[in-house]
């Protein structure tokens, strides 16, 4: 059987030329004053939490609650069009775009593993015919449609882009993998493939 081939692709800082997609969003969406108190109180809360005076949260999760919850999904959806269409579309590597256009002219899948929220990545990927997108998926109140401020899903990075990925593609001898990315985060999945370039775009 002729092994089908799936490249995988990284968002941040890989396909696009900054480092965090999630926190142009939060600029765009709160404004610089709000975002730049909410990375401060993540730093004291994530401060506090060392010496065991206040519950220990992942700093992503402290900012995404701080700054999303008790939006409306309609909102949201508003926003990342907006984003997507005024901001993102400065920031998107030429070089990188390229090379999915080659996997995809090759009839490879092609698919982006990102920690990258999905309510601004999944409508960006759609744009350019990305088949799969594994992200970290906000959570919606069922009775409101608000925002709660967590997530549906562990935040994908390191070894949960590898655990994503095997619950779509089990058998890991069916496939060739070529796998692209930019940071410690992406180092796992890096390994995991058969093909990896790390900063390829840089």
């Amino acid at each position: 059987m002729t092994k089908k081939t799936i490249a995988i692709f990284d968002f941040d800082g890989t396909l696009t030329t900054g480092r965090s997609s999630r926190l142009m969003f939060f600029k765009h969406l709160v404004g610089r004053s709000k975002l730049f108190s909410g990375l401060f109180m993540e730093y004291c809360q994530h401060g506090m939490s060392k010496l065991n005076l206040f519950k220990k949260t992942s700093r992503g999760a402290y900012l995404d609650n701080f700054l999303l919850n008790g939006f409306s999904q309609r909102e949201l959806r508003f926003q990342a069009e907006n984003f997507i269409t005024h901001i993102l579309v400065n920031h998107i590597r030429k070089e990188a775009l390229e090379r999915l256009y080659f996997h995809q002219k090759e009839g490879h899948i092609c698919m982006i593993i990102s920690g990258a929220l999905d309510i601004y990545l999944k409508p960006w990927a759609k744009q350019y015919q990305i088949e799969e997108v594994i992200c970290t998926e906000l959570e919606f109140d069922p009775i409101t449609g608000k925002s709660t401020g967590r997530m549906l899903n562990p935040y994908c990075l390191g070894q949960e882009k590898v655990e994503q990925f095997k619950k779509l593609y089990s058998n890991r001898n069916d496939y060739i993998i070529y796998a692209y990315g930019d940071s410690p985060h992406d180092l796992e999945l890096l390994n995991y493939a058969d093909h990896a370039f790390y900063k390829c775009f840089n």
